[in-house]
C-alpha cells in the first residue's frame, strides 16, 4: 500500500488523522502520471526523470506520444503503453496502459 497522491499533495482520511491508502495497480497508475506529467531533464537528480512529451511540435505528435511514454515508463515494472490519443477538442493526451493484465488511463493535461 501507497500514500494517496491528489493534485501533488497527499490526501488525508476524513474525519481522520491518518493518509488514505492505494492499493499496488493504482500506486503504478500514480507513478506512471508523475512520470509522464514531468518534463525529461528538469529533474535536477535524475536528468532522466519524466518524459519528453512536452518537446513535440503541434503539427502530428501522435506517433511519438506513445514510444516517449513507454520511454519515461521503462523502469516501471508491468507497465506498458497501449496506445496515445490527442483529444482534438481540449488537447488533452490520453495514454492507455496495460498494468499486470489490468487496463488503466492517464490523461495529461496540456
Amino acid at each position: 500500500m501507497a500514500d494517496k497522491l491528489t493534485n501533488g499533495d497527499y490526501t488525508i482520511v476524513s474525519g481522520e488523522k491518518a493518509l488514505e491508502q492505494i492499493d499496488y495497480i493504482n500506486e503504478l497508475l500514480q507513478n506512471a502520471f508523475v512520470l509522464l506529467k514531468a518534463k525529461r531533464g528538469r529533474f535536477y537528480p535524475n536528468k532522466d526523470f519524466g518524459s519528453l512529451i512536452y518537446s513535440l511540435d503541434t503539427g502530428n505528435p501522435e506517433k511519438y506520444i506513445e514510444a516517449f511514454a513507454q520511454q519515461a515508463l521503462d523502469k516501471l515494472d508491468g507497465v506498458f503503453v497501449k496506445s496515445a490519443v490527442v483529444d482534438s477538442q481540449s488537447g488533452a493526451i490520453l495514454i492507455n496502459l496495460l498494468i499486470n493484465d489490468t487496463q488503466g488511463q492517464v490523461i495529461i493535461e496540456q
